[in-house]
């Protein structure tokens, strides 16, 4: 079963409502499983009848709140909606359809949902418009008093200054080479810091691991989707894309450090 814990409201009500409405989906789905009073195909054919529907009409709410604030992030937005609700028209549900194949249906989903909570939706109404030049600092507030995951993040700061500093360079006309090395590298650096903060969250027995490696998967495969998907169609208006995406990575890691990482130290102040 799966809780709607408060680490996965993003503080807008309507949106963490509905939220809740999906995960209550899931949990129905697994609950008539575990019944064993239907078979997977009928209880498949009912879920999956009933996400398509209410993930339609969560989507479409979602996006027009977005618009309304004339956030920035809609558009990227818009393209997950619309790979997610594509994947789902892709699961073929048969008379013979086994268990085995639902479950994997149900683990998508709470892939997918748990992940776009935590890498996208966390952002609605965060991305900042302007990024003030002190920005880039990483500054007291952002200490959670563990040295080595401070000074990781530290150089993840830098990291995105510097790829900050390619974009608004204006002897470069195409940056496409550029900020690509600066993103592969910004990558590897960020799996390797998952890494070592996951592997500490282990050692001292954090409650919250599993959140915090479903955040961390889904902002590294935002990375990788950015790579494959998007960095090839921006010829046209390459600087407005760039800067939007410096903003959106300076802001999910200033988000998560504030909402998920600094947790870490006060549960360890706390034994």
């Amino acid at each position: 079963m799966f809780d709607f814990s408060e680490d996965y409201r993003v503080g807008i009500q309507e949106i963490d409502r509905e939220h809740e409405g999906l995960f209550a989906l899931l949990n129905g789905a697994i609950d008539r499983l575990g019944e064993r009073k239907e078979s997977p195909a009928a209880i498949a054919g009912n879920f999956l009848g009933e996400l398509k529907k209410y993930a339609a009409e969560h989507f479409s709410h979602e996006e027009a709140y977005m618009e309304k604030i004339e956030d920035k992030e809609l558009s990227r937005q818009r393209g997950e909606h619309e790979a997610f609700a594509e994947a789902l028209e892709h699961f073929y549900i048969h008379d013979n359809l086994k268990e085995a194949e639902l479950r994997d249906l149900i683990s998508y989903v709470v892939k997918w949902l748990f992940g776009h909570i935590l890498a996208s939706d966390m952002m609605i109404g965060k991305v900042r418009r302007d990024i003030p030049a002190d920005a880039f600092t990483f500054t007291d507030k952002y200490k959670t008093d563990i040295a080595f995951i401070d000074e990781e993040h530290r150089t993840l700061f830098d990291i995105v200054r510097e790829a900050n500093a390619l974009v608004t360079d204006d002897s470069l006309y195409d940056k496409y080479d550029a900020i690509m090395g600066i993103l592969d590298r910004l990558r590897g650096y960020s799996e390797e810091h998952f890494r070592h903060e996951e592997e500490y969250m282990a050692k001292i027995g954090y409650p919250k691991l599993e959140l915090q490696k479903t955040a961390h998967n889904a902002f590294v495969e935002k990375l990788i989707h950015i790579d494959i998907k998007e960095m090839r169609q921006i010829d046209e208006d390459q600087q407005a894309y760039l800067t939007e995406l410096i903003d959106y990575l300076l802001s999910w890691l200033g988000a998560h450090i504030l909402h998920m990482d600094r947790q870490i130290a006060e549960w360890e102040r706390g034994l």
